[in-house]
């Protein structure tokens, strides 16, 4: 899927990015292999749309003044969590016979039997994946089905993820495991407080105390029958 994204080159930098947005635009730059940083601004409405489809994984056709299009990538935004709006994007061009790399989110999908009937916990132990490979072979995510753990100890590596073999996972192991399903943890018995420690001691010491009290009486009542 390749989406079309106009730009204009900008020249306002620092404050006056206030009003470049004011105007329902957003700052960005474009960069890459041979290309010096070029300063543009693009209609808000009109990225958010395409962003929503294309994310930071898929090619854009960006046509700066009108110009021919350059293929880019959305290498990066920022976001104004107050307004709820994109402040700014970075975007890279690339060349579709370059291998680019990328990060994708691992996503979880169906019900463990482990989970659901046993009380087993699963555990995400990775959550994203950098990948490298042609921009024509990106992908946006990559699916991970729980469904098939039955029991505790189940796991999905790396090795099992099913990914096509033009892609290329960086930074990981075959045997590195993506998730898993562990036995529920055992609830231990509360440890006795400190309170309950020394009413037990005070509880023993009246024991011990009633006992001497009964053997000096035991004691006199022995003597007097002497006499």
């Amino acid at each position: 899927m390749t989406l079309k994204l106009e730009a204009n080159k900008r020249e306002q930098t620092g404050k006056q990015l206030y009003s470049l947005r004011e105007k329902g635009l957003i700052p960005a730059v474009l960069y890459g292999h041979g290309l010096q940083n070029v300063n543009l601004a693009v209609d808000l409405v009109k990225f958010e749309k395409i962003f929503q489809q294309a994310g930071e994984n898929t090619i854009i056709d960006l046509s700066i003044d009108g110009s021919e299009p350059i293929k880019t990538m959305v290498a990066d935004v920022q976001y104004d969590p107050v307004k709820h709006r994109f402040i700014h994007t970075d975007l890279k061009k690339v060349k579709m016979d370059e291998k680019v790399t990328a990060t994708v989110a691992v996503e979880f999908f169906g019900e463990s039997p482990a989970v659901k009937n046993d009380g087993g916990i699963l555990l995400h132990n990775i959550s994203e994946l950098e990948i490298r490979c042609l921009p024509t072979d990106l992908i946006h995510e990559v699916k991970v089905d729980i469904s098939q753990f039955n029991n505790f100890g189940d796991a999905v590596a790396i090795k099992d993820l099913k990914l096509s073999d033009k892609i290329e996972i960086i930074g990981h192991e075959p045997e590195d495991v993506v998730a898993t399903v562990t036995a529920p943890r055992a609830e231990e018995e509360p440890a006795p407080s400190a309170t309950d420690a020394e009413g037990e001691g005070a509880a023993e010491a009246g024991k011990t105390a009633e006992a001497d009290t009964g053997s000096k009486a035991e004691d006199k009542i022995a003597t007097s029958d002497k006499k």
